[in-house]
């Protein structure tokens, strides 16, 4: 059976600005009419056309305050195929609010409340949408621990970067040579606050002496406590 299918949508409530991983909400609730132009009679299949095609609007109304309409346009063809294609994974609930039966198609304004989280996954796994973990600065810092005289200070130290630092992402141990120990530290945000932290942290058997000789290396000397 050939059909023509036409959409309509109308966006109630509150407009949104650009959507962020900090104030986005669960959903949004939309009001959108769908209409399905039937070209040989079947009221059946022609309703749930307008339904499917009112959901359809919704989630296109959604996806453009996640990205500009261009971009929508320049990817028409995948978005049909990963989100169009499976349209009522996005929507949460919906509800008719009225429907109207003609010989020549059906028309239905429709609530429906559309997943943010799921729609804003599915756009970010196909690269349409960039994710802000990617926006963090990652800083590389080659970290030189000297005159280590006990091997159990270094283990405190490393663990105290390894699980009491959030910003520091990972710790890996590059060269050991006696007394002096050699890490790659991958941190979030710049060095100053691994210094500030070091330079206030009191470790149980030694203290620590801090040497920024350039900005992606760090000299840290053991020292006894009580010397």
């Amino acid at each position: 059976m050939k059909k023509m299918v036409a959409i309509v949508g109308l966006l109630i409530g509150w407009l949104m600005a650009p959507l962020s991983a900090e104030d986005l909400p669960h959903h949004k609730e939309l009001m959108v009419v769908g209409t399905a132009e039937v070209v040989e009679g079947n009221v059946g299949k022609d309703r749930e056309d307008a339904i499917l095609t009112g959901l359809r609007e919704s989630v296109r109304i959604v996806l453009q305050e996640f990205v500009p309409s261009t971009v929508l346009e320049e990817n028409a063809i995948a978005l049909d195929a990963e989100i169009f294609s499976r349209v009522t994974q996005y929507v949460e609930t919906f509800k008719i609010l009225s429907e109207t039966g003609r010989r020549d198609g059906h028309e239905v304004l429709l609530q429906a409340q559309v997943d943010l989280y799921k729609l804003k996954d599915s756009l970010t796994a196909m690269g349409l949408l960039e994710d802000r973990s990617t926006e963090e600065e990652i800083a590389h810092i080659r970290m030189i621990l000297g005159e280590v005289s006990r091997y159990p200070w270094y283990r405190e130290f490393e663990d105290f970067l390894r699980e009491d630092l959030d910003f520091v992402r990972s710790v890996r141990l590059r060269s050991v040579m006696r007394g002096e120990f050699t890490l790659d530290v991958e941190l979030v945000g710049g060095v100053e606050a691994l210094l500030d932290t070091l330079t206030t942290r009191e470790f149980e058997g030694f203290l620590v002496e801090i040497d920024q000789g350039r900005e992606d290396r760090v000299m840290v000397r053991f020292r006894p406590k009580g010397s």
